[in-house]
C-alpha cells in the first residue's frame, strides 16, 4: 500500500503532478491518495522530503532461481500450418539463449503435424516437445493451459516465449497465473541483463508515449508474449540436428469444458497485410474516405495491399483488419509508404521495423519524417498519381 507522512508531507504538490493516473490530491496542505493509486511508485520517487512510500508490495523470493534454466518458444500451429511469428520467436529465443549459454526449446501442440518439427530446429531449435494428439486438433484454452502449465513445472525453463496472437493472449496469462509467474504482454524487444541474467522485456505503456522495461527478479519462469513482426526469423538451415520429444499427456490435461462446434474464418481474416510485401498506407490527411481509391490504384501497380491508421479505421473509411500500429497490427514489409499519417508513436509502434519506409504529407513538421527513409513533402492527390503513371511508364520500358 502507498503510505503518506502527514508529518513529513509539505503539500508541494509535486508528487501529484507525477502520478500518471491522477490518484493523488494535495487536500488542506496534505497529499491524499485515491482508488486510482497503482502502485506504480512514480510519486515516491518524486518526492523530495521523503514522505510517501510503499508497503507491502516486496514480493519474497519463492523459488531457487539456479533451478531453472533453458528458453522455451510456444510455437502455435492452427489450420494445419505454423504461424509466421513462431519462427520469428526462435529467431529471437536463439539469440537469448546463446546470451544465456542455454538450450533453446519449442513447443508445438495440435494433430497430424508432420514434419513441423523438423522445420523448427531448422531455424533454430535445439529440443522440440510435440504433443501431437487429436484432441489439441482444435485450440481449447483450458487444454492448452493443463497442457503447457505441466510441461513448464517438470522441465523449468527460465524463460517462455509466445506470440501476442489471439491464442498466445487467450491462454498464455492463465499458464502465467497457474504457475505464479510474472508475464509481460505485446513485447516488441527483449534482451538479458547482464550484471544478473534477467529477461528484459520492453513494451510500449502509458498509450504508447513511453517504451518500459519490465524485469522479473523473484520468480520463474519469466515469460512474455511478443508482438508478431517485431522479430527478425533465422534463414532455415536444413543441417541443423536437433532432439524432438514425443510427450503423451495424461487424459485429465486433454479433457476440455468448451466443445467447439464449428470454426469459420471471417472475412477480414481473409485481408492479411503482415504478410505483405509492399504496404501502402492512409491516414487522417487523405480527408475523406475516397482516398483510399487512389491508393488502391498505387497498390495495384506496385503489387501491394492497402493499410491504414488508426485514425482512418476510427473514421470508418477502411475496415479494422487493415489498421497498423499498437491497436492494430505490427506489420514489417520490404516497402512502406506512408500517406497523410503524421507519426503518432502508436502508428509508428507497428511500421518502424519496415525495411524502407517512405513518407507523403504536406507537413513538412510531421513525425513520420523522423522514421522516414525517404520524406515527400506535398499535397499526396498531386504526388501519388504522378508516382503511378512513372512506374507505369517504367514498366512498359
Amino acid at each position: 500500500m502507498l503510505k503518506i507522512d502527514q508529518d513529513l508531507c509539505i503539500g508541494c504538490g509535486i508528487c501529484a503532478d507525477q502520478c500518471p493516473f491522477a490518484a493523488i490530491k494535495i487536500v488542506d496542505g496534505c497529499a491524499v491518495v485515491g482508488d486510482a493509486c497503482t502502485l506504480c511508485g512514480a510519486c515516491v520517487e518524486s518526492c523530495d522530503v521523503g514522505a510517501l512510500s510503499l508497503e507491502g508490495t516486496e514480493k519474497a523470493v519463492k523459488v531457487d532461481l539456479d533451478e531453472w534454466s533453458g528458453v522455451w518458444v510456444f510455437c502455435e500451429y492452427r489450420l494445419g500450418c505454423l504461424a509466421p511469428v513462431s519462427l520469428e520467436l526462435l529467431g529471437a529465443g536463439r539469440r537469448l539463449a546463446d546470451l544465456r549459454g542455454v538450450k533453446l526449446s519449442a513447443v508445438l501442440f495440435g494433430h497430424d503435424t508432420g514434419d513441423t518439427a523438423t522445420t523448427l530446429i531448422a531455424h533454430g531449435a535445439d529440443i522440440v516437445y510435440r504433443v501431437d494428439h487429436e484432441q489439441l486438433a482444435v485450440y481449447s484454452e483450458d487444454t492448452y493451459a493443463a497442457v503447457l502449465t505441466s510441461l513448464v513445472r517438470e522441465h523449468r525453463p527460465e524463460i517462455v516465449l509466445a506470440g501476442a496472437t489471439a491464442i498466445g493472449r487467450s491462454f498464455v496469462p492463465g499458464v502465467a497465473t497457474s504457475l505464479d509467474a510474472g508475464l509481460t504482454a505485446d513485447c516488441t524487444a527483449l534482451d538479458i541483463r547482464e550484471e544478473d541474467g534477467a529477461l528484459m522485456q520492453t513494451r510500449p505503456a502509458f498509450g504508447g508515449n513511453i517504451m518500459a522495461t519490465i524485469v522479473c527478479l523473484s520468480s520463474r519462469p519469466q515469460m512474455a508474449t511478443v508482438r508478431p513482426k517485431v522479430m527478425r526469423a533465422l534463414d532455415c538451415d536444413p543441417a541443423r540436428t536437433g532432439d524432438i520429444v514425443d510427450i503423451a499427456p495424461p487424459p485429465g490435461q486433454l479433457r476440455s469444458r468448451v466443445q467447439v462446434l464449428e470454426s469459420v474464418a471471417a472475412h477480414g481474416a481473409k485481408v492479411n497485410i503482415q504478410e505483405a510485401d509492399i504496404l501502402i498506407s492512409g491516414g487522417r490527411g487523405l480527408d475523406t474516405p475516397k482516398g483510399f481509391e487512389l491508393l488502391q490504384q498505387l497498390a495495384d501497380v506496385l503489387g501491394a495491399k492497402v493499410s491504414a491508421s488508426r485514425a482512418a479505421v476510427d473514421a470508418g473509411w477502411i475496415p479494422y483488419p487493415h489498421q497498423v500500429g499498437q491497436t492494430g497490427k505490427t506489420v514489417a514489409p520490404k516497402l512502406y509508404i506512408a500517406c497523410g499519417i503524421s507519426g503518432a508513436v502508436q502508428h509508428v509502434a507497428g511500421m518502424q521495423s519496415s525495411e524502407t519506409i517512405v513518407a507523403i504529407n504536406r507537413d513538412p513538421h510531421a513525425s513520420i519524417f523522423d522514421v522516414a527513409d525517404f520524406g515527400i513533402v506535398g499535397d499526396l492527390y498531386e504526388i501519388v498519381p504522378k508516382l503511378i503513371k512513372r512506374i507505369e511508364e517504367y514498366r512498359r520500358g
